[in-house]
Formats: structure tokens, sequence, C-alpha cells
């Protein structure tokens, strides 16, 4: 695959530019180019700071010094630098015109620390704007500290993960990594008012066992076999959590493309993981075909 990886020059993006190289010394098959856009036109202050050279110039160098940060030159075929309206604007100009499969970025918050804003404005609108994969990486995770275990998927049955378990398998295929599938199940809250003490376990059980017996039925009709974890408690950090056991390298959810009056009544999975996973996650949207129909 070729991947747009995502510069900031604040050091946001030193997870996704560890993860493009982890990725490049994993998997021959990988393509990584890394672009940073400046928003609007640089102003009169911005040129002064660099008198004497261009500005994309300068640009350009201060790219390579932070992807050079990483050590992780070797893995881009191309670094440069755009001028546009938004980041999330110049990112998926650079993914048609470099005629990329997806997108690599950073978030703006660290591993293990809570914020109001987590993910950041560009990760959240390429979200909404999702066509192409898009893997978001913690900015501290560094490529030495990513699980040497399974590309796990994170699935809920139905037709909006099938792009994450398609792209899952390639990953895994590619990465000569195990494919594990997770699927979360939760109890309603409100049945250990009514439950008797010593049902409430039987019942957990009951609902553990049929969650599992529904996800290996729909793996196998779409050709899959892979190791099954069921996961209970809160969904988004049941999820996590398994893929953190597993040592997982990467966790694949699908997405869902939630209108913006829909993501004011429901959360998207996807983007909470992204927000609060501490292992690089990747969104992927549901195939055009029939199959997702």
């Amino acid at each position: 695959m070729r991947w747009i990886v995502g510069l900031d020059l604040r050091g946001l993006s030193q997870g996704a530019v560890h993860f493009a190289k982890w990725l490049h010394e994993h998997s021959e098959a990988e393509r990584f180019v890394a672009v940073h856009v400046v928003e609007g036109r640089p102003d009169s202050r911005a040129q002064a700071v660099v008198a004497g050279e261009s500005f994309r110039d300068w640009l350009e160098a201060a790219a390579e010094k932070e992807v050079a940060k990483a050590g992780a030159r070797d893995a881009f075929g191309d670094i440069e630098s755009k001028s546009v309206p938004s980041a999330e604007e110049g990112l998926l100009l650079a993914l048609q015109e470099r005629q990329a499969d997806g997108l690599v970025v950073g978030r703006k918050t660290p591993r293990g620390k809570d914020a109001v804003v987590r993910l950041g404005r560009v990760a959240r609108r390429l979200i909404r704007r999702l066509e192409s994969p898009l893997i978001i990486v913690p900015p501290d995770l560094a490529s030495e500290e990513i699980g040497d275990g399974p590309v796990v998927v994170a699935t809920d049955l139905g037709a909006d993960a099938v792009g994450a378990l398609r792209f899952g398998q390639a990953q895994a295929k590619a990465l000569g990594r195990e494919l594990v599938l997770v699927h979360a199940v939760t109890l309603p809250s409100h049945l250990d008012q009514y439950l008797p003490a010593d049902a409430w376990s039987s019942v957990q059980a009951e609902v553990g066992t049929e969650g599992k017996d529904a996800a290996v039925a729909w793996a196998a009709s779409h050709g899959v076999e892979a190791r099954l974890i069921v996961a209970e408690g809160p969904v988004v950090r049941a999820l996590w959590t398994a893929a953190v056991a597993e040592r997982a390298c990467l966790l694949v959810c699908g997405s869902r493309r939630l209108s913006l009056l829909e993501r004011i009544f429901t959360s998207s999975v996807g983007a909470e993981l992204a927000a609060s996973s501490p292992i690089a996650v990747a969104i992927v949207p549901p195939p055009a075909d029939s199959e997702s129909a």
C-alpha cells in the first residue's frame, strides 16, 4: 500500500512517523510520502523569519528534520509541503495526487493522558470525510514500543465492519502476523436490579457464548477464519484493552460514517478508539460493493 503521512512540526506527528518506519521495516509492500500542510498563505512575519531562502525550502527542511528525528528517512520516498486553506484538504489532495491508499496521522493527546480534546481538529475532520483507511497514532508511540502480537479487528458484526475485516486480513498477511477478531458484549446495566446475585454470572456467561457464536458465524460468512476474543464491559475500553492484552501491533475498526447531526446524539466508536487507545488505530470505511449494502 501507498500511504500519506501527515507531518506536524510541533511534534504531534512523531508517533505517526515512527509507525510508518515500523511498517516499512516489517513489510516491503508499504510505501510512504510525508506531507506537511501550511494552512492559508504564509504572512510577511513568517517570510521574515526565513529571510534569504524561500519559505517552501525552509518548510521542507523543517519537515526533513521532523522525519530524521525518528530515524525514519529511509521509509519515505518523498517529503513535501503544501500551502492550502486547511490541513485536511492538503492531506486529501496529496492522497489524490499520489494515488495513495490511505493516511497516517498523529493525535493530539499522549498515551495515558486525559484531555477535553484528545484527537485534534484535523484527525476529527478526516474521520468525518473518510473514504480511505486512516491510521491514527498516539504522538508518543515509538517504533520499538509497537506490539509483537497480532493485527486485531474490532467488529460489531455489521456491514460497517466488513471493510475493517478485509483491511485487517490484508495487513496481517503483509506483516506475517496472526489475525484476531474482538467482539464486545455488554449486559444492560439495569439487569442487576432484577437478577439475583447467583444468576448474574450465568447470564453473563450466556451472553458471552451467544456473542462468540454470532461472531464466528459472521467471520465465516465472509470467508475468514480467525481467533476470536469476546470482550466484556464498556465497548471502547473493552476493545482496546483486549488489543493491548494481545500485544497487538494495530487495532482496526470500521467507520459508520455518522453525519454531524448523528454525532450529536451518538458517538463514533472509531473516533473514541482512536482518541483513547494506547496503540495505533486504523479506521476503515465500509466497502462500496453489495456486500455492505
